[in-house]
């Protein structure tokens, strides 16, 4: 079966898992999944080298990836220092350009420098592409602090089937979540987010355009509602 395909773009080796990672799973049955991350969270471990930690961290990275079908390519960005050059919007641009995705998911950019880069290229390298308004963009939470007070959800997706799938995705990122104390901190967020929904986990979505039927002459922003 010839797959459409999604990407993601995050800025670190757990985004995916912790703010998106049911999600994901839901959408592997019907697409192809690829991630996109522009750092190995080389500043991310307490006590190890910049080298230590990306090698931990994307081998993380890639276990979690595994769970839900997905292929991992890392941008060669260090974390913390993210910064969208035209060099890495043309790489990115050129990714899109192979693969025209039909979706694409990213961070919401607030808080986190890294996470402000990672949308922000998602944008400028998809209007490189000619794809900025071929694809549906999706941005997700992912920070159960301040965050979450400046994040007014477009929608949510029900994890509820998935969740325990979601935990074992946590679980991959030993180095961030070392216990199952963590893990659960995690999964707090989606259990504040079910209540807001009516079920018992979610994942909330922001997206670039006002929910629509049809826009174009053609059905848009549908896909994590078909969930």
């Amino acid at each position: 079966m010839n797959k459409p395909n999604i990407t993601f773009l995050v800025a670190h080796p757990d985004d995916i898992a912790h703010s998106m990672g049911g999600t994901a799973c839901l959408l592997q049955e019907s697409y192809h999944l690829h991630v996109l991350c522009l750092t190995k969270g080389e500043k991310g471990i307490s006590g190890a080298s910049v080298d230590e930690a990306a090698a931990i961290r994307s081998e993380e990275e890639r276990a979690a990836s595994k769970l839900f079908g997905a292929e991992v390519t890392f941008l060669d960005q260090i974390d913390a220092e993210v910064l969208v050059t035209e060099d890495l919007c043309q790489r990115v641009a050129a990714i899109f350009t192979e693969l025209q995705p039909v979706a694409h998911l990213t961070l919401w950019p607030i808080n986190i420098p890294d996470h402000i880069m990672a949308y922000t290229l998602s944008i400028k390298a998809l209007q490189v592409a000619g794809r900025l308004h071929e694809t549906e963009i999706y941005m997700s939470e992912n920070n159960i602090g301040g965050q979450t007070n400046q994040f007014d959800p477009d929608f949510y997706v029900n994890i509820d089937s998935v969740i325990d799938r979601k935990r074992e995705m946590i679980s991959c990122h030993k180095s961030q979540n070392p216990d199952e104390e963590a893990v659960e901190k995690v999964i707090t967020r989606n259990r504040l987010r079910g209540m807001m929904a009516r079920c018992d986990y979610a994942e909330p979505f922001k997206t670039t355009m006002p929910i629509s039927n049809d826009r174009w002459g053609r059905k848009s922003h549908t896909i994590l509602l078909d969930l």
